[in-house]
């Protein structure tokens, strides 16, 4: 393959097979100074997290970002349950809770041309109740923390792992696909480098460049519209509401139109989103953001100290293909999503949860380069979904009034069902019963189906170690003491050399006291087991009526049709 131009110069048309075409920047092909298993393009919380996840299985790991500092706008702000499952996973939940807003109740207030100030709700528009965890170990609510709060975490743990390094001040000129390896070139204020990859990670956001280059197109609206995001200091939400962690939602014709005051973080720090009316009327360089923040508040007098004030385009789209041989794509490189409700970072974050265990599996030798085919067979139904929900958010919230009434409820944020009630229907799963059916938005009901993320049990009596803390590492096979399908699936990942481990529940096992809610939550019928891949979904649930269903679960785990 011909080296793939990720810095903007002309492009020749992508090949039917995804070969991009185009003149490399290193016409010497000078030989590669360092080898790595994966370069990951970007460090933004997608890409820092697939850098720990990768860390966690030892895999050599090059982190590049062009940026030298992080950028003083918050960004993203939701930390849905099922990503705090995945920080819980690597250790993280206290530091993220700590640089996080308070949890607890939270008040919407709102504010329209019929009744000023009037509270939408008193209940906590991110939880389903305090302390919610029937149904994981981690509360139901959206923890709000911050992009900029958040990185420092992420790079603290990623360095922290021995397998991986990063490097910032550096940009990406070239990505060369040759089929036996990716080589990459680096470009910095020391100069040139080549670094030979066996797989490519691109999460170098909405605007991916190796996105462009592969010639990689998207389903979608890239522009819904523009809107502003305006950053300032101002004690306002205090002041309404009583409770710093609260919003203020504003939609009033006659002043701002539909604008959202939200939290940034524990200080005064607030963000206005949406698109107020103003920007129809002068451009953005013109208007006066603090005295359009007083105005929608009513309070000419209201303290605003404006720090930053910005237009982004708010998108809703889905790339065609998260995958161009060696090059895998992740994140905002292949959904971009309206943030109401907090669904893109979030579903970033789980996009590479699904490619590390991959990676390292067909880097270690015992899955086939095939099982990588299946992140995008997997993860982008669950991007299609998630935008889709997204949009009527989006529309609900701060669409345009001639498409329907707006509102700003609840159920606008809480969504367990599409939180932690996906399921991979298609992959590297074995038995699904319903493809295709689709999964709830709200109310859901684990049943450890074959594709679902495994149900949570709490297994002490302190309720501090889950089910959930079983995975991370390797395949698990979930079972009662003396489960012939148990010892056949782990006869079956013995001879194909795949790593696993065996838990035990009831008289004699691993756990004893927690094997009547185990099986309940599990829905195990006497000795059936069941298999959970690294992530935490289901892989398979054996009865032992079938005799070539563990052969043929552990052979789609390793991404293979036939034994090797």
């Amino acid at each position: 393959m011909r080296p793939t131009d990720v810095h903007g110069l002309p492009q020749h048309r992508a090949r039917t097979d995804g070969v991009c075409r185009s003149q490399p920047v290193n016409q010497r092909n000078e030989p590669a100074k360092r080898s790595v298993d994966v370069v990951i393009i970007g460090a933004g919380p997608v890409g820092l997290s697939a850098a720990i996840l990768l860390g966690r299985f030892g895999v050599d790991t090059l982190v590049v970002e062009r940026r030298t500092e992080r950028s003083r706008h918050p960004r993203s702000r939701a930390v849905s349950c099922r990503t705090m499952e995945v920080f819980r996973e690597l250790g993280l939940t206290e530091e993220v809770r700590a640089a996080a807003l308070p949890g607890g109740p939270r008040r919407l207030l709102g504010s329209d041309a019929v009744s000023p100030w009037r509270s939408v709700v008193t209940s906590n528009a991110h939880a389903s109740g305090p302390a919610d965890t029937s149904l994981g170990p981690e509360t139901l609510d959206v923890v709000l923390c911050s992009q900029d709060a958040l990185e420092p975490i992420l790079v603290d743990a990623a360095q922290a792992e021995d397998s991986v390094t990063l490097q910032f001040g550096k940009t990406v000129s070239t990505v060369n696909d040759t089929g036996a390896e990716v080589l990459v070139s680096i470009t910095s204020d020391k100069g040139p480098e080549v670094v030979a990859a066996k797989y490519v990670i691109a999460a170098d956001g909405a605007a991916s460049q190796v996105r462009t280059a592969l010639g990689i197109g998207s389903t979608g609206d890239q522009d819904l519209q523009t809107a502003v995001s305006v950053l300032f200091r101002s004690p306002v939400i205090q002041r309404r509401t009583g409770d710093p962690s609260s919003f203020i939602y504003l939609d009033n014709p006659d002043t701002i139109g539909a604008v959202v005051i939200a939290p940034v973080d524990a200080t005064d720090r607030v963000a206005m989103l949406g698109r107020p009316l103003v920007m129809d009327r002068m451009p953005f360089e013109d208007i006066d953001w603090t005295t359009q923040i007083r105005d929608a508040i009513g309070d000419p007098d209201e303290s605003v100290e404006l720090m930053d004030a910005r237009t982004w385009t708010v998108g809703a789209w889905v790339a065609d293909r998260y995958q161009s041989g060696r090059i895998l794509l992740a994140g905002d490189a292949v959904h971009v999503m309206p943030p109401y409700g907090g669904f893109n970072q979030n579903t970033g974050i789980q996009d590479v949860h699904n490619i590390a265990w991959k990676l390292a599996a067909v880097l270690k030798g015992w899955a086939d380069p095939a099982l990588l085919e299946t992140y995008e067979v997997e993860r982008r139904p669950v991007a299609v979904f998630n935008m889709a929900e997204a949009v009527r958010n989006f529309r609900s919230i701060v669409g345009n009034a001639d498409e329907g009434p707006r509102s700003f409820r609840p159920e606008n944020f809480v969504h367990p069902g599409l939180d932690i009630g996906f399921r991979y229907d298609r992959g590297a799963v074995a038995g699904a019963t319903s493809p295709d059916a689709g999964w709830p938005v709200g109310t859901f009901t684990p049943t450890a189906a074959v594709g679902e993320r495994a149900p949570h049990v709490w297994l002490n009596a302190e309720a501090t170690v889950s089910t959930l803390d079983l995975f991370g590492r390797e395949l698990t096979i979930l079972a009662r003491p003396n489960s012939e399908p148990a010892r056949e699936a782990a006869r079956r990942a013995e001879i194909h050399g795949i790593p696993y481990s065996s838990v035990t529940f009831g008289h004699l096992g691993d756990f004893v006291a927690a094997e009547a809610e185990w099986a309940a939550a599990y829905r195990v019928n006497g000795d059936e087991a069941i298999l959970v891949r690294p992530d935490g979904h289901v892989l398979a649930r054996l009865d032992g009526s079938d005799p070539g269903a563990a052969e043929r679960a552990l052979l789609a785990y390793a991404g293979r049709t036939t034994a090797a």
